[in-house]
């Protein structure tokens, strides 16, 4: 199964447990707290050796991280036993990214040439809200190279 379609599995079985709960704004911390977890230099490291069994995994990442949630705890375990810790970052994006189009957030990065000030931004992300009948969230780069 292509590496994508994993992660989009993952994150739609957290995404479907977060709407049935009416939480979608509660997991978003608990998802990106599994992943910042999953990024732990030592962890990784643990993971990546084969001498470490699955079970002192378990006991590794649970110590590190007791207060998630049991759901947690059990997609934790899943992303263990199947050696799919890796996939969390994709996983974490995929699922904020339903939890956006649930939530009618559309995120949009604008780059120009100068730089834009805190009104001419406000104009900006409201005429899209506007145009899109959505919420937006922008992100604004600057590259004076475009000209």
């Amino acid at each position: 199964m292509p590496r994508s379609n994993i992660a989009r599995r993952y994150a739609q079985g957290i995404f479907q447990l977060a709407e049935a709960e009416h939480d979608l704004d509660g997991w978003r911390p608990e998802v990106a707290q599994l992943d910042a977890l999953l990024q732990d230099d030592v962890l990784r490291a643990a993971f990546a050796n084969p001498a470490v069994t699955t079970p002192r995994r378990m006991e590794l990442a649970q110590r590190l991280a007791p207060e998630l949630r049991a759901e947690t705890q059990n997609l934790l375990r899943l992303l263990i036993e199947h050696r799919r810790t890796s996939e969390m970052p994709a996983v974490r994006r995929e699922f904020e990214r339903m939890a956006d189009e649930a939530a009618g957030i559309v995120n949009v990065e604008l780059t120009t040439a100068i730089d834009l000030g805190d009104a001419e931004r406000r104009r900006y992300e409201q005429a899209l809200a506007d145009r899109l009948g959505k919420k937006v969230r922008m992100e604004y780069r600057h590259d004076p190279g475009l000209v």
